[in-house]
């Protein structure tokens, strides 16, 4: 039987979606998986114009310190509940992906975006990252709970800050 030239644009369609699932499977199955070509972008928010928007709508989010309780025990952010770093792998499966925004702060702000990329990696998109951690949210002046707070801690060098 004669191809017709009505089954040739079929017959490329074909190859061209072969083609590109080959290609996926290749990157997915190498170290090219890996690569980023866009670098990531993390949402961070000044202490002062989250803590405004926070006390007037609370139920918007969930305010998340990651640090190690006795750090957090402390002194933390006033409305902020503690969910250490390590115990993220268990607890991500209880943060909602939709709905709320997860506010992630630290003492400098470096392991909550860890704690930030960690939940990206996730699916979750609705996190926002105070900007500076604990430092700049006492350096404006926002307040501070905790069993210790007007002394600084010294945490011991097993602690995350």
């Amino acid at each position: 039987m004669k191809e017709s030239y009505r089954d040739k644009p079929l017959l490329m369609v074909a190859a061209g979606v072969g083609l590109v699932a080959a290609t996926a499977l290749a990157i997915y199955l190498s170290p090219l998986r890996h690569l980023v070509f866009i670098s990531p972008t993390m949402h961070e928010v000044d202490p002062k114009e989250f803590y405004s928007d926070f006390r007037v709508h609370p139920d918007n989010y969930i305010f998340v310190d990651v640090r190690s309780p006795n750090i957090y025990h402390a002194a933390h952010a006033e409305g902020a509940i503690n969910i250490p770093i390590e115990n993220l792998f268990d607890e991500h499966y209880t943060l909602p992906k939709h709905g709320k925004k997860i506010a992630l702060i630290c003492t400098t702000g470096r392991l909550a975006a860890i704690a930030y990329g960690y939940l990206e990696d996730w699916g979750f998109q609705n996190l926002i990252h105070i900007e500076g951690g604990l430092e700049n949210w006492t350096a404006e002046g926002l307040p501070v709970a905790g069993a210790n707070v007007y002394q600084p801690t010294t945490p011991t060098s097993d602690e995350h800050q």
